[in-house]
């Protein structure tokens, strides 16, 4: 009976019946390429083996940081980051590289970087710098940085955002935007109660 109706229909509607069979295959056909770009995925993944990359602040000397009443920071600070390319098979392009000073999540610095190109397992030192003066918003920023001033450390964020491109054999693809953000504790410049600056690992996001 559901044989018969369904060659009835076909015979009533067969644009419908030739949709339906297109729409199928169609279906099978991208079923079948998801399982072999899983598979070439898979594969990939086990003779690459990718890691994320790793960056630390070696170094930071922040030698001027002063909030004045109409809350305009006044700052000189100097970083010494490495990032490092942890993989044996992939190199990294970095492009459109941006270094940012943040105090209390509102930038204060911006520093823009050369792109340069890591090879597997290399190190690249950098050495963003920002000095200035930029205008602070809100009145718990003043009363912390008064706080922060007192007690004898700043709580400064550095991040650096760079567009990656992979490197695999003689391919070139483009890869995500990496973001990195090292969260330090520097020494107030000229506070006796400072703690020294430690190296720091940074966290990694794409």
């Amino acid at each position: 009976m559901g044989s018969a109706s369904r060659a009835v229909s076909c015979l009533c509607c067969p644009c419908r019946c030739l949709a339906c069979g297109l729409l199928s295959c169609l279906c099978s056909i991208l079923v079948s390429l998801l399982v072999v770009v899983g598979v070439f995925a898979l594969i990939a993944y086990f003779i690459f083996r990718p890691h994320m990359i790793a960056a630390t602040v070696d170094s930071a000397s922040l030698t001027t940081f002063t909030l004045s009443p109409t809350s305009s920071l006044a700052y000189n600070l100097t970083v010494g980051m490495t990032v490092r390319n942890p993989n044996k098979r992939v190199g990294l392009y970095y492009h459109n590289v941006e270094a940012l000073a943040l105090y209390k999540d509102q930038r204060f610095g911006y520093d823009p970087l050369d792109s340069f190109f890591q090879a597997t397992e290399a190190s690249t030192k950098l050495n963003p710098e920002f000095h200035g003066q930029q205008l602070l918003q809100g009145d718990v920023t003043a009363a912390e940085f008064r706080k922060e001033q007192t007690d004898g450390n700043f709580a400064i964020n550095i991040g650096l955002n760079a567009r990656l491109r992979v490197k695999v054999w003689a391919f070139k693809v483009h890869g995500p935007k990496a973001k990195i953000t090292c969260k330090l504790s520097l020494p107030a410049p000229g506070a006796a109660n400072g703690s020294p600056f430690q190296p720091t690992d940074c966290g990694v996001w794409f």
